[in-house]
Formats: structure tokens, sequence, C-alpha cells
């Protein structure tokens, strides 16, 4: 599975309430990604693939459904490359 990582040139203001504005230079609009999203991006690493991230997720929440984690994680990633906040970077395990 391919690993991921963040835009270049991207930039992330962090609001009190966990969630934070994401802007992309040369892009003239902001996106607010919510506190679980902001957490997703700040777990991937070059060598981080989505399904490290969903175990990462099932370790912090363990009375939660790992399937289910799964699938969600998975979700905001789609999300997040969809919008240019997270592209491939060809790592991965």
């Amino acid at each position: 599975m391919s690993a991921f990582r963040a835009a270049p040139a991207l930039t992330v203001r962090e609001l009190p309430d966990g969630d934070a504005v994401v802007a992309r230079e040369g892009v003239n609009e902001a996106i607010l990604l919510n506190a679980t999203a902001v957490a997703v991006l700040g777990l991937f690493t070059p060598e981080a693939t989505v399904d490290d991230v969903a175990r990462a997720f099932a370790e912090r929440f363990p009375a939660e459904d790992a399937g289910r984690l799964a699938r969600d994680v998975d979700t905001i990633v789609k999300q997040l490359v969809t919008s240019g906040i997270l592209e491939p970077c060809g790592g991965g395990s």
C-alpha cells in the first residue's frame, strides 16, 4: 500500500478546539479540517501507510471497533488526497 505525505507548501493553523485551517500555496481557498482529520494528517510520515495510521487510531481508542476505525481513516485519507492536502509518496511497508 502506498504511503502518503502532506503536500508541499501546506500551512496548517490549529484552532483552540482541535480543528485546523489548512491552506496550500498558490491556492486561493482554505479548508477547515475537524480534529480527527488533523490527527490523521499528523500521523503521516513518508513511511506511514493508511493501515499504519488506522492501527495507531485503534491503539489510541481500544474500545472502538478497529474495522470501523480503519474505514473511517480510509475515508478521511481519500478526502485529504482529493482536496490536495495529502499526496502519495511511494513509500510504505
